[in-house]
């Protein structure tokens, strides 16, 4: 063998051996810094890499679990948001309103902004012995301008008559029930139109509204704050609860007395003024609220006691529109009427020319002084076409009158004692008919007033003005209730 080739033999092995010791050396390497990190650094390197592990492992855990809740809580807002406008489109009968069919064909006209004023009607029915065939019991017009934070309520004797779109002349809240009749469910589409044209103006929206929902309501904002204007006695129709006059905070079963009471000397006229009060006092006290999960619960009792074609997000845009809202913003006033008694019934007899006066006063932002309320007893003054002949000073002769014709009923309408008892009695001796003597449901009434019941005793009760020296005659038009052919009301005026 060459030498050479020896040379360059070893010279390999000696290179593989070199490498064998550095291959070796290299585990040897790797081990030492293995138990070197197992041994020596295990509460340092090693377990903070499992700590690092440890933590991404949970907040993938955390971010899937939240996740998770916010699409359940996604899920669960959408399902009660559905729940809510379902309970909202149910009608009297249970059945889910669909607003885009024909039987809802032209009724509305929304705004064309979300934030322009608009007039929504409202509908109180009253106890149904059948679902859908009752009639509305209630009918407030309301006007809402967000912008200018104000609203008026225009209540509609339910006696009033009116032409009812495809049938004759009716009472109003006649229209319910003609249009359940028709079909079911036509019973509000009617009533909306039959308002719509007797008012001459566009609804946007309705709201059909079960007063015996209030109770929940009312008791879930923990009561509502109203000023009473009048006692309200116990009555069967009523829930048998009496409620003093004055300011205080009502209990859910107290506000459904408060709004169906009709045991008043004006009858409905007073039950139409105590809703409208209500209403008011509670819509400043929602708009007031600032307790989140209340409003909350505000929300669902409203929905589950009303029918209307409001979505939540449209009801929602508005309250918070109307939020800020005073009390002196909200504007209560009735249709200007009179009573007219037929054959066929008593009705109520819409005075149109001043109706579409006032409409377009509150259209313009104008708000006369409410016409009615509480007072209303203290500022009935004698109608133009009703005034007395027999004023001081005027060479007028008055009618002659017979007064055994004529049955006088007498009420302290100011706490003097006696003093009903003492005006009957010298009615009595200038030969008028003695009538039923008591007191009014609260001693309120600053003037004497003189209630004529037709235009027939207008002459009588201009005479008893003459007797008694001092009051003011005014027509009944249906808002006083007694049993005579006139009523003497004793104010604070008094003369004995």
């Amino acid at each position: 063998m060459a030498k050479g080739s020896r040379g360059m033999r070893n010279k390999k092995n000696n290179e593989r051996k070199q490498n064998q010791v550095n291959l070796v050396s290299a585990r040897s390497r790797s081990n030492t810094e293995a138990n070197k990190l197992s041994r020596l650094n295990a509460a340092d390197g090693y377990s903070e890499i499992r700590k690092k592990r440890s933590r991404n492992k949970k907040l993938a855990v955390i971010l899937s679990i939240v996740a998770a809740s916010v699409l359940i809580a996604a899920i669960a807002a959408t399902v009660a948001y559905a729940m809510l406008n379902g309970s909202l489109a149910r009608d009297a009968s249970g059945n889910v309103a669909n607003f885009s069919s024909p039987l809802w064909e032209g009724v509305f006209t929304e705004p064309e902004k979300p934030e322009d004023p608009f007039w929504m009607l409202m509908l109180g029915t009253d106890e149904l012995s059948e679902p859908g065939l009752g009639r509305t019991d209630t009918i407030i017009l309301t006007r809402v301008d967000q912008a200018n934070k104000s609203a008026a309520m225009i209540s509609i004797p339910r006696d009033t008559l009116v032409d009812i779109p495809g049938y004759s002349k009716d009472k109003i809240n006649a229209a319910y029930n003609l249009g359940e009749q028709e079909t079911e469910g036509g019973g509000v589409p009617l009533a909306i139109k039959t308002v719509s044209d007797f008012a001459g103006v566009d609804i946007a929206y309705f709201a059909q509204v079960d007063f015996n929902g209030i109770t929940g309501l009312v008791d879930g904002l923990g009561g509502v704050t109203v000023d009473v204007p009048v006692d309200i006695p116990k009555a069967h129709d009523s829930g048998n609860i009496g409620i003093t006059a004055g300011l205080q905070k009502l209990n859910g079963e107290q506000a459904l007395t408060f709004c169906r009471s009709r045991d008043f000397l004006i009858g409905d006229y007073q039950r139409q003024a105590n809703q409208r009060t209500f209403l008011q006092a509670l819509a400043k006290q929602v708009l007031e609220t600032k307790d989140l999960l209340q409003i909350a619960n505000t929300v669902t009792n409203i929905a589950s006691m009303t029918h209307t074609n409001m979505d939540i997000a449209t009801i929602v845009k508005i309250a918070q529109g109307m939020q800020g809202t005073v009390e002196s913003g909200i504007h209560t006033y009735t249709v200007p009427s009179g009573t007219k008694d037929t054959s066929s019934g008593s009705y109520v007899i819409a005075r149109e020319d001043e109706l579409a006066d006032l409409i377009a006063d509150i259209e313009n932002g104008i708000y006369p002084p409410p016409q009615e309320g509480s007072e209303m007893y203290n500022s009935a003054e004698t109608p133009d076409a009703y005034q007395s002949t027999a004023t001081s000073g005027s060479t007028t002769t008055q009618e002659r009158v017979n007064p055994n014709g004529y049955i006088v009923d007498v009420k302290n309408g100011c706490g003097i004692d006696g003093s009903a008892t003492s005006i009957s009695d010298k009615l009595v001796l200038a030969g008028y008919v003695k009538g039923a003597i008591g007191n009014t449901d609260a001693y309120i009434y600053d003037n004497t007033l003189i209630i004529y019941k037709e235009n027939t005793d207008r002459a009588a009760a201009n005479d008893i003005k003459t007797k008694i020296g001092y009051g003011k005659v005014i027509a009944s038009e249906g808002r006083y209730e007694f049993e005579g052919n006139i009523l003497v009301v004793v104010g604070s005026d008094y003369k004995g």
